[in-house]
């Protein structure tokens, strides 16, 4: 059963197994991420042989058919990348380091690892999307990600998250209950003018809005810091 989480990859060691086009798209994203990362493989793209020099990702030339070699490597990483051509290669990496407890995406089969990098994107105001079809169909998941990031940057989204987040700072720097804080934050979100105001693009309005039925609700519960 896959579960979608949002992970802080900064120090984490990744391994990626393959130094073509893929192995690069990968080891670039993690080492962007503040990832450290080893890419394994005889041979590397222009890309990933640049990134090398650069100090972005460490290059190990290796042939990943070796047992030693490569359970010396998987060893090393907590998260192993699997950016083969060879199927069978790819399910025996994938295999080896699952069985070593490692966090594994298998770019060439996905259900055969327990990690899968989505698309991904976010709006001009922060709000994150993740887009996968679990490798089904990758063009689709692009192409949904380009559509509900399009939808999300209507004014309505904009003004319903940015006055959300700014009581959601309010409640934490003034309400000492976490149990009062989130009373007074749906009572907020439910309210009939917070949501008149964020349905007219009005982040003003809608956050004093939101704040009023927020002290409200948490005043009814004698929760409220003096």
């Amino acid at each position: 059963m896959w579960m979608p989480l949002y992970i802080d990859v900064s120090g984490m060691r990744v391994l990626v197994a393959g130094g073509g086009r893929v192995g690069e798209g990968r080891a670039l994203a993690f080492a962007r991420a503040g990832a450290r990362v080893r890419v394994a493989a005889l041979e590397f793209t222009g890309g990933l042989l640049e990134a090398g020099r650069r100090g972005l990702v460490e290059l190990v030339r290796v042939d990943l058919r070796d047992p030693g070699e490569r359970r010396r490597l998987i060893e090393w990483s907590n998260l192993v990348v699997v950016a083969v051509g060879d199927p069978r290669l790819a399910s025996e990496i994938a295999g080896e380091a699952r069985g070593l407890g490692r966090l594994v995406n298998n770019a060439v089969k996905a259900s055969e690892g327990n990690v899968v990098v989505p698309f991904r994107g976010s709006t001009s105001y922060g709000l994150h999307v993740a887009v996968t079809s679990l490798g089904r169909a990758g063009v689709a998941a692009r192409e949904s990600l380009e559509a509900a990031l399009a939808l999300l940057e209507d004014c309505f989204y904009k003004t319903l998250y940015e006055s959300m987040a700014r009581l959601k700072e309010w409640l934490k720097s003034n309400v000492a209950s976490a149990e009062a804080r989130m009373h007074g934050y749906f009572a907020a979100a439910s309210s009939e003018q917070y949501r008149e105001a964020v349905a007219d693009c009005d982040p003003e309005r809608a956050y004093r809005e939101a704040l009023t039925a927020a002290r409200r609700a948490i005043e009814s519960l004698g929760a409220a810091r003096p």
